[in-house]
């Protein structure tokens, strides 16, 4: 007669615990030695109770130890899944600063090239208005006072326009200096809060045994 165990019997008889197997295996002796004729049935039932039980507790004791080592094994592979994670972000991040960095270098290099040469363009329209006013030779028959006052004063103001131009765009290019930096900080900063935001909402592990109702179901 052939026994029906289901099947998969041998990948599930493997699976569990050993002392699950032991156990089983000394309930399967216990109920053969009643087959014998020479087994006092009596002492037998008396016997067979406490062995049940004992057999039952270290059934019970070998499903809670896998549970819990099933438990730790699950946490293990989320920490490490949560360590690899952040590994990965934190190298995006630092990739992400550099493009920062890379772009602002340049923007700043722009920029600086940019103050350049309008500061160039500045001098050389500034010698070319100053070339063209030169003070005329004083003379005693002509009085040219009065043109060469309003010469002056008309090469003084153009000077002094252009030396505000060249204030001026110097200040506008360290405004935006400034923009540039604060922008660069507050990503820097909004990145460092992400990471530890992100680390805090993945680190809730349970660490709480089993409890004595959920081993033993």
């Amino acid at each position: 007669m052939a026994l029906n165990v289901g099947p998969d019997f041998k990948q599930r008889w493997l699976d569990v615990p050993d002392a699950v197997r032991q156990a089983f295996l000394d309930d399967l002796q216990r109920i053969c030695a009643v087959l014998k004729p020479e087994t006092n049935i009596q002492k037998w039932l008396e016997k067979d109770a406490q062995a049940q039980q004992h057999s039952d507790e270290k059934i019970e004791q070998a499903y809670a130890e896998r549970k819990a080592q099933l438990i730790e094994a699950a946490r293990l592979r989320r920490q490490q899944a949560l360590e690899h994670s952040l590994a990965k972000k934190r190298v995006a991040q630092a990739n992400y600063a550099q493009a920062l960095l890379l772009d602002e270098a340049r923007q700043f290099a722009q920029q600086s090239q940019s103050l350049n040469l309008i500061r160039q363009n500045l001098q050389h329209e500034t010698q070319t208005y100053t070339a063209r006013y030169h003070q005329n030779p004083e003379t005693s028959a002509l009085n040219f006072s009065k043109g060469l006052i309003s010469v002056t004063d008309t090469d003084t103001e153009m000077l002094s326009e252009l030396d505000s131009v060249r204030l001026r765009l110097e200040l506008e290019a360290e405004t935006l200096i400034e923009q540039a930096v604060t922008v660069f900080r507050a990503r820097l900063h909004q990145a460092s809060k992400e990471e530890i935001d992100y680390v805090l909402s993945h680190s809730n592990f349970s660490d709480q045994p089993p409890s004595q109702s959920s081993a033993s179901s």
